[in-house]
């Protein structure tokens, strides 16, 4: 990842903690799932890339053992996987014709 987009990462992270308080100094774990379900965590899915969006949803998985946290976390893993999957159909497509 170059460092504008992770410039911009860090800060949209920092801002997602400061309004959802789901920070791990202080903050309540379980305000992480109102973020991950919100358009704020869409945003940083947007800049970090399928790739690193998805080692980002794995290693929350891993970390937390909320099973709410976890559910949240599969269900957005197999969204990004079905966009992807639509993603190369339509390449696909595009490239027949």
């Amino acid at each position: 990842m170059d460092s504008k987009r992770l410039d911009e990462a860090r800060r949209l992270l920092a801002k997602a903690e400061t309004k959802y308080k789901f920070s791990t100094y202080g903050g309540d774990y379980r305000r992480l799932l109102d973020y991950l379900l919100s358009p704020d965590f869409t945003e940083l899915l947007l800049v970090l890339g399928v790739d690193l969006a998805k080692k980002l949803l794995q290693a929350i998985a891993e970390n937390y053992q909320d099973q709410d946290i976890k559910e949240c976390v599969d269900k957005l893993l197999n969204e990004i996987d079905g966009y992807e999957s639509q993603s190369e159909e339509t390449t696909s497509r595009m490239l027949t014709y």
